[in-house]
């Protein structure tokens, strides 16, 4: 099985309503349907020489291990696999500690002991580079990635992947390429590089194609079409996913169907086209009748309450939550899960059952907090094994520091350059706001525009965030600089127009958050989301960042870590839904004056709102003891160009 939720930039959120669920397209563990298969082509190539009866019993060791493996007794099957290995290494046999090996690190791979399976993929490749055996070298270094991949370290996941791809193109190996590239896809996915995961899920394919297989076709389609939908290629996408359909229809693969069936349903609730959802779905579960599957039924729930949501059709999607929300907490990835809790809280809101809703909100922000806690934790522990390593350097260090002494003076010049551009920069902002002003002061709006802009305590801390940045010519410098420069070409001279597309709107504000997270580094969790075509739709420039920065201002700069901030934006029959929550300190925890919870900014915004949205909007606000949650919502079908220049 290959289904698997894909998250995009931001750890974006997908939704449907108020609190909508995420649709994140469904594709089972790619890298696991590839590695399934990389990991079991592992057998070596038939044995030339004679099996004598010592080497023969090694064989027949392997065998058992696959055997006891095949009915569920695991314990059985390790006991087979290690007396094979033993006895390999006994008796100096290559073939067959190369095939232990393989076969013992599939089983490993397949019981969750990745670390395990990490040190025998390890052991695989020290034997093979020992043989000269480059198809054997290239497999190990698949196998060695494909553990890396599940152990969170991509960057040596990437390494080795490309060792096992260079090796195989010295072959000629086009069978295990086309493996490799699609691995090397769903790797790059991981690390949220979009457009190398396109590029290898391509090669990949027309390797496939080359080769004339169907079923390879079909498992490089299957990679090629979750790149095109992050890459928002859908339509491509949506051409792929049918496809490979027929492909499985042809050769009798059900489960193949199955899962084509439910990942076109959930590009089709990406695209908030719910009505055409429903119908791969029902395909989907009509298969599931005749072959269960507590997995793909659970997601195909979650499918249908998605669309039944997003067509507002609360009843039924209440009646399909309730069959997937069931066994979904022993059943589902704590990643998927969260999700299911988000979706819960979307029906039952759209019900008004807000206090029901609410405790499946607090249930997804509390997981998702763990999730995002224990990854915390696996970084501290990378970084500590990095220490231990650096006091063995010490010594070299040392000779570098005659280096750094002479850069120190480089440094202090450049310090002196870079608070002289502060100060040019900070001076065009002032001009700018003075330019700003003057032109619209006659016009109460304006004024509203203008005290609702990013304040100015944001331009310093980036500032003072560049400059620690330069002294430790850190590569974040240029990225940080060119997203400043961004902003105040937006409010210099973009946002003179009446309108603005939504979508550059959206834009800004991620650009926003890119150097709020300079200044919180890992300490702090954003979400963004966003559903709808935004880049037809126009908005007054400015209305929604001032909600973001409020969050930051009023909530997030008052906590020390574990910060979060969930942004939300879908544009739905010419409706725009935007909505902003975070948690914050509770009153116990707050010894600052009390004060009204970003009073000034909300009380800007509602004014602007009734001006220029008269009877097309509605705002609320959700003041709860450790989340703060506002609301907007906007009709898009109003003339606003003609009421600004009124």
């Amino acid at each position: 099985m290959h289904l698997l939720y894909l998250i995009t930039s931001y750890k974006t959120i997908q939704s449907s309503g108020s609190f909508w669920m995420n649709s994140k397209l469904i594709t089972l563990l790619i890298i696991s349907f590839e590695a399934a298969c990389v990991l079991a082509s592992a057998q070596p190539p038939p044995i030339v020489r004679k099996l004598t009866g010592d080497t023969a019993a090694v064989t027949a060791l392997i065998a058992k291990g696959r055997s006891k493996s095949s009915i569920n007794q695991p314990d059985s099957a390790e006991l087979y696999y290690r007396k094979a290995g033993a006895l390999a290494k006994k008796l100096n046999y290559y073939e067959g500690e190369v095939n232990y090996t393989a076969e013992y690190a599939r089983f490993l791979y397949q019981q969750l002991r990745y670390t395990d399976a990490l040190k025998i993929s390890e052991q695989q490749l020290k034997v093979s580079l020992l043989h000269k055996d480059a198809k054997r070298i290239a497999n190990a270094y698949n196998n060695i990635a494909i553990q890396y991949r599940v152990l969170g370290k991509l960057q040596l996941a990437v390494d080795n992947m490309l060792k096992a791809l260079k090796t195989s193109e010295n072959l000629n190996d086009s069978l295990n390429q086309r493996k490799y590239y699609s691995n090397l896809a769903s790797i790059f996915l991981d690390l949220e590089d979009k457009k190398n995961s396109l590029i290898y899920a391509t090669k990949g394919y027309e390797i496939a194609v080359k080769l004339k297989d169907s079923v390879q076709i079909a498992r490089a389609l299957t990679n090629l079409y979750v790149s095109e939908t992050i890459n928002n290629k859908y339509d491509r996408a949506i051409q792929h996913i049918k496809q490979v359909a027929d492909i499985a229809t042809k050769i009798k693969n059900t489960e193949l169907v199955t899962d084509a069936s439910v990942n076109l349903g959930n590009i089709y609730n990406q695209l908030n086209r719910h009505k055409e959802a429903l119908q791969p779905f029902k395909n989907a579960l009509i298969i599931l009748d005749n072959e269960p599957s507590t997995e793909y039924e659970l997601y195909t729930y979650v499918g249908l309450a998605t669309s039944y949501n997003g067509l507002n059709n609360i009843r039924q999607a209440r009646f399909y939550l309730n069959k997937a929300i069931a066994n979904s907490v022993s059943q589902l990835p704590r990643n998927d899960l969260k999700e299911v809790y988000l979706l819960a809280s979307s029906i039952y809101e759209k019900s008004n059952n807000l206090p029901v809703s609410l405790i499946y909100y607090k249930k997804y922000t509390s997981l998702n907090d763990s999730i995002v806690n224990a990854n915390t934790q696996m970084v501290v522990h990378e970084a500590d094994i990095k220490y231990q390593t650096s006091l063995k350097e010490k010594a070299i260090a040392q000779q570098k520091l005659q280096i750094i002494d002479k850069n120190y003076q480089l440094t202090r010049t450049n310090r002196y350059v870079l608070i002289s551009a502060g100060i040019v920069v900070v001076l065009l902002f002032a001009c700018a706001l003075i330019y700003v002003v003057s032109r619209y002061k006659h016009q109460s709006i304006e004024l509203s525009l203008l005290k609702s802009q990013l304040h100015p305590h944001f331009l310093f801390n980036t500032l003072n965030n560049l400059y620690a940045l330069s002294l430790n010519k850190s590569d974040k410098s240029p990225g940080v600089v060119l997203g400043l420069a961004e902003i105040l070409k937006y409010i210099l001279y973009e946002c003179n127009s009446a309108s603005i597309s939504l979508q550059k709107e959206i834009d800004i504000i991620k650009r926003y958050i890119e150097l709020e997270r300079v200044r919180y580094y890992n300490s702090l969790e954003i979400n963004l989301t966003t559903r709808g075509n935004l880049s037809d739709c126009e908005i007054v420039p400015l209305l929604l960042l001032p909600l973001v920065e409020n969050a930051f201002k009023h909530g997030i700069s008052k906590l020390e870590e574990d910060g979060w901030i969930n942004i939300e934006v879908m544009v739905q029959q010419q409706e725009l839904t935007f909505r902003v929550s975070n948690n914050r300190l509770t009153a116990d925890e707050n010894s600052s004056k009390p004060a009204k919870y970003g009073n000034i900014g909300l009380h800007n915004i509602k004014k602007r709102l009734n001006i220029l949205y008269h009877n097309s909007h509605s705002i609320e606000v959700i003041d709860d003891d450790e989340i703060f949650i506002v609301i907007m919502k906007i009709s898009l079908k109003k003339d606003i160009k003609r009421k600004l220049l009124a």
